[in-house]
């Protein structure tokens, strides 16, 4: 292990020499705007605290070393709420005037914080796969050697802010910085005096070195961030959220049925036979939930009125669906056909949040909720109201990652499609009771989602590819029941917090 911590102080001194860190301790913008850079770090912030939650923790910790992990993954989850503190004390709300939508678009799609959420999901990859606590020990404490850097650039700045404001900057201060030298290392040296075999330990160095390649990177799109907003003293125009949908004549949402509607119509092999049962059951029991009756029920609230209750509940998942698809489910690098296959779904799915953000502007959620950024981060990331539904998610992301085989990838697929199929078909109803009494067009409520779905080129090879007329051995279908059990029970889960929110009369200013 003296190896691994020696490769991680050589990367970590590496690192410390970035021109952004010096920028941030002496850079040429005034102490209030030198941290104008944070909407560019919300995503890892943001989600480290479920990174620690649901990937880096030990469900059921064995021994001395993952109790250790598990103790410091408790203190490094409490981060995320003192930068919403400091995000307010600096005055960025406003400053950079955002509304709901706009940090909605940023937080979950943005183009500049693309690779923060790609790298954020190889985090998880790496904690998913490496479940040896001394391998993991390598990914957490890069992470921190990274931090450490960070802090002690930021240290400095945000206690001479304080001098200036009296106001203390507990995430980028000091504060943050004392607790950050109590890291995983000098927790009794119980990792540092730790053995470990060639196998092991050469794991451990590609992880170590991978991360630092990946610190790199996003040190340079920060300095380019930084300097760009002190130069243009305004925020990046790319945030700025789409205009509703314009109203007009609306396609028929079954003209539009795409591949995965042939997929689920094919032949089952009889080995699978098993796996498609489970998951009619599961859909027929989906769909007796009270959230549908609710949806359904004519009890003089108005259709638009309820539409609006269930986005505010759903947006962790209709925009976090992006991501699943583009960084978890797709092969980066498609070996055969299956996986070309599974690529091909993914880029349909990968599309429908830019229907969504346009339903969400057509139903004047920003204006009725009147949030600020830093109020939006707060219910979508940081609150109980929406802990179910990024618990869900790394649900999904873990099974993505720990699954790969392209035939159980599709039915992970397939288990998350037809677990919205009875929600899309209540929403549908209600949009377009919407559309027919108001000038308002709502393509993804109304689960117009093919009209996103970009063209791809010919791939007669991937399309014609049966995955569940495939061979699918015994643990193969009961990998495959877990998955759909897993995903409906999670989605049972939302629909009943859902419908709980959706009741409250304070729904709409949670």
């Amino acid at each position: 292990m003296k190896h691994v911590i020696e490769l991680i102080e050589q990367k970590k001194r590496e690192i410390a020499a970035h021109p952004f860190y010096r920028w941030m301790a002496n850079g040429p913008t005034s102490l209030e705007t030198r941290f104008d850079f944070a909407p560019i770090l919300v995503n890892f912030i943001m989600s480290f605290s479920d990174m620690n939650k649901w990937f880096m923790r030990y469900p059921a910790p064995a021994g001395d070393l993952e109790r250790t992990i598990n103790r410091h993954t408790r203190e490094d989850e409490t981060h995320s709420r003192l930068f919403l503190e400091d995000w307010r004390k600096l005055g960025l709300d406003r400053r950079l005037g955002w509304s709901a939508s706009d940090m909605i678009g940023w937080y979950y799609a943005g183009a500049e914080t693309d690779v923060f959420r790609e790298y954020g999901m190889e985090i998880m990859q790496m904690c998913t796969l490496n479940q040896d606590p001394l391998v993991r020990f390598a990914v957490m404490q890069s992470i921190e050697a990274w931090g450490h850097v960070f802090f002690t650039a930021s240290a400095g700045v945000a206690d001479a802010l304080s001098q200036r404001s009296g106001v203390e900057y507990r995430y980028f201060g000091p504060y943050h910085l004392r607790r950050e030298v109590g890291h995983l290392l000098f927790d009794g040296q119980l990792f540092a005096q730790a053995e470990l075999d060639e196998g092991r330990r050469a794991q451990a160095c590609a992880l170590v070195r991978r991360l630092f390649d990946m610190i790199l990177v996003k040190s340079d799109r920060l300095l380019r961030y930084a300097e760009r907003v002190a130069r243009d003293d305004e925020p990046p125009s790319t945030i700025r959220s789409p205009t509703a949908a314009p109203h007009g004549p609306r396609p028929d949402p079954g003209t539009t049925a795409g591949s995965p509607v042939r997929r689920r119509s094919e032949r089952v092999a009889p080995e699978q036979e098993r796996v498609q049962q489970v998951l009619e059951q599961r859909k027929r029991a989906a769909a007796e939930h009270p959230l549908f009756a609710w949806m359904r029920a004519r009890d003089g609230q108005d259709p638009e009125e309820k539409l609006r209750r269930i986005a505010l509940f759903w947006t962790p998942d209709c925009m976090g669906y992006r991501d699943l698809n583009v960084h978890a489910l797709a092969y980066r690098r498609p070996a055969d056909r299956f996986e070309r296959a599974i690529n091909r779904w993914a880029l349909d799915l990968q599309s429908h949040h830019e229907l969504y953000l346009r339903d969400w502007i057509a139903l004047d959620m920003d204006r009725r909720l009147g949030w600020s950024a830093s109020d939006t981060l707060e219910f979508y990331c940081a609150s109980k109201h929406s802990e179910a539904q990024r618990r869900s998610m790394s649900s999904f992301v873990k099974l993505a990652f720990a699954y790969p085989e392209p035939v159980l990838r599709f039915w992970l697929m397939e288990a998350l499609e037809a677990s919205g199929e009875a929600f899309f078909e209540n929403t549908r109803a209600l949009a377009r009771r919407v559309e027919a009494e108001r000038p308002l067009r709502l393509d993804y409520l109304a689960d117009r989602h093919a009209l996103s779905h970009p063209a791809l080129d010919p791939d007669d090879e991937a399309d014609a590819v049966a995955f569940k007329a495939e061979a699918l051995g015994d643990s193969g279908q009961e990998i495959a029941v877990g998955m759909i059990n897993t995903v409906f029970d999670c989605l049972e889960l939302q629909f009943s917090l859902s419908l709980e929110l959706s009741k409250s009369k304070a729904a709409l200013t949670a």
